[in-house]
């Protein structure tokens, strides 16, 4: 493959618009796999931006004045179609060898050489009632075909190389598959050591309102496959004293009914729901949660699992394939709509050594979910080893 002539390195290509508050996982994913593969000396690395695109999460400025970075705007929506008429003459333009889409939707389908997307999941494929419409089920599946047809596939997943396999018939290697890492802003021990000595800082209230003195957490945007609703139905079989806090926003795509459900059952009072909060504040409320819970129907893989093992929180998680594969031994899985067995679990961490021991385990998942090792994962396809 013909490398930079002015340095020898692999000329890539990446598409950074998901370096925006709007992508939260893959926003999250694309940076910290950015932040190593830009010191990686066998790269040069052209970073595809808008120029009006926005982050308080992602340090954008920081990545690209590294050396070997440069940054071309791209100042085409990932949900418009004229990015796909856009792109073969912005790759030639940018003499980039290779180039890397992190959401698949917004890969190009002609031009850049060899083209690879990141297909993370099948969610609106699962079920109709997972995707906004008809018709956005319909041009998510046909822009997907279009994709898998013209790109070289990477998933994060086995279940995701699974689902790809029975939706689209399409065969993703062991090889292709790239399990995601965890930061070190969610590790306890980390952030004391930083601090030179003592506890991580703990917050008492967001936004001016105070947090509950023992809570369970979700974190992830309320749309249908992540089951939330679930959540206040096991929050009603639990003590007064305990509450749910849901961090993510309402999807306007979807109705949220949420908020009613938890009138109907009485436990508005113990339900809070953050909207966006810093990463500072999130690392803060995973380490403070009693339990972290996640009911979630289908996914594609399940960052926040890792983040509150690595943040010493015990974890209760939906028994579906990828979360077994995610979270292995170190997650209490109970199935998605049983509600009796969600209470049962969450009462089964009073015992003190059960809790010790979920957390100790969680904290050996996490540790061996770094991200050096996804991004040399990466960069070994990249380089076609």
């Amino acid at each position: 493959m013909e490398r930079s002539r002015s340095s020898g390195r692999l000329r890539v290509g990446i598409d950074g618009r998901v370096l925006d508050d709007r992508y939260h996982g893959i926003g999250r994913i694309t940076y910290e796999l950015l932040d190593r593969l830009t010191l990686d000396e066998r790269f040069h690395i052209t970073l595809f931006v808008g120029a009006k695109q926005l982050s308080d999460r992602f340090d954008i400025d920081r990545v690209a004045r590294r050396p070997e970075v440069r940054l071309v705007h791209f100042n085409h929506a990932l949900t418009s179609m004229t990015q796909f008429l856009r792109w073969p003459g912005a790759l030639r333009r940018a003499q980039v060898d290779i180039v890397l889409f992190p959401y698949h939707l917004g890969a190009a389908l002609f031009g850049g050489g060899t083209r690879f997307a990141v297909v993370h999941d099948c969610i609106l494929e699962t079920e109709r009632r997972f995707a906004p419409s008809s018709r956005t089920r319909a041009m998510y599946v046909l822009l997907t075909k279009l994709v898998i047809a013209r790109t070289e596939i990477i998933t994060p997943s086995r279940a995701s190389a699974a689902a790809l396999l029975s939706f689209y018939g399409v065969t993703v290697p062991d090889s292709r598959v790239v399990p995601w890492g965890v930061g070190e802003s969610f590790n306890p021990a980390s952030l004391t050591a930083a601090a030179s000595g003592g506890a991580p800082h703990a917050i008492s209230a967001i936004g001016g309102m105070p947090l509950p003195t023992k809570y369970f957490l979700h974190v992830g945007a309320h749309r249908p496959h992540k089951n939330i609703q679930q959540l206040v139905r096991v929050l009603a079989g639990l003590p007064e004293d305990e509450a749910l806090i849901l961090v993510g926003s309402a999807d306007d795509r979807w109705s949220d009914p949420t908020v009613e459900l938890a009138r109907a059952l009485g436990v508005s009072s113990r339900v809070l729901i953050l909207g966006k909060v810093s990463e500072t504040e999130l690392a803060a409320l995973y380490r403070q949660a009693h339990a972290f819970l996640y009911p979630s129907l289908v996914e594609g893989f399940g960052l926040p699992l890792l983040e509150a093992m690595a943040a010493g929180v015990p974890v209760i998680a939906s028994d579906i394939p990828v979360f077994r594969e995610v979270a292995e031994q170190a997650a209490v899985f109970v199935p998605p709509d049983d509600t009796d067995a969600w209470v049962s679990a969450i009462r089964g961490l009073d015992v003190a050594d059960h809790r010790a021991a979920l957390i100790a385990a969680g904290h050996r998942r996490a540790a061996a979910a770094s991200w050096g090792e996804a991004a040399d994962r990466l960069a070994s396809i990249l380089l076609g080893r």
